[in-house]
């Protein structure tokens, strides 16, 4: 049976990603994990990452978790429809919610829901609007 060490070395070399390059994609997509991190699972020095990280992982190299982990398992990952959701997945949708609130827009968002195309232009125009006059830049800094 092949070890977590080989089979995340052979799949990071498949896909041509550096530990670096591996390590910010999933910082980007929310999985908190270090090129050092992953330098060490590839070199058999960690064996025991987070099923969040190996979820994370085994998403961004198109493999499964079980088949990263070394079981004798088909290594390309079910599709979409055929399979549970991962955590991360799961809690994607009350992540944007907790963001969006955070930033004092949900009630503002929620308020759109059903509003013509024409509202929303409209809403969108007095955004920009107020950013103007806040002399505020497009890069949408704060």
């Amino acid at each position: 049976m092949a070890t977590l060490a080989e089979r995340l070395t052979e799949a990071l070399r498949q896909k041509k990603l550096s530990n670096r390059e591996a390590a910010r994609a999933l910082r980007r997509a929310g999985t908190p994990i270090s090129h050092v991190y992953i330098g060490l699972l590839c070199n058999g020095n960690r064996v025991n990452p987070t099923l969040e990280q190996m979820e994370a992982l085994a998403g961004l190299l198109g493999t499964t978790v079980g088949w990263l982990a070394g079981e004798d398992v088909p290594r390309e990952p079910a599709p979409r429809s055929e399979r549970a959701p991962t955590r991360a997945e799961e809690q994607r949708p009350r992540k944007v919610l907790d963001d969006l609130d955070a930033l004092g827009v949900l009630n503002v968002a929620e308020r759109m829901t059903g509003l013509s195309p024409l509202s929303i232009d409209a809403i969108a125009t007095m955004v920009e609007a107020m950013r103007a006059a806040e002399q505020l830049d497009d890069r949408h800094d704060a």
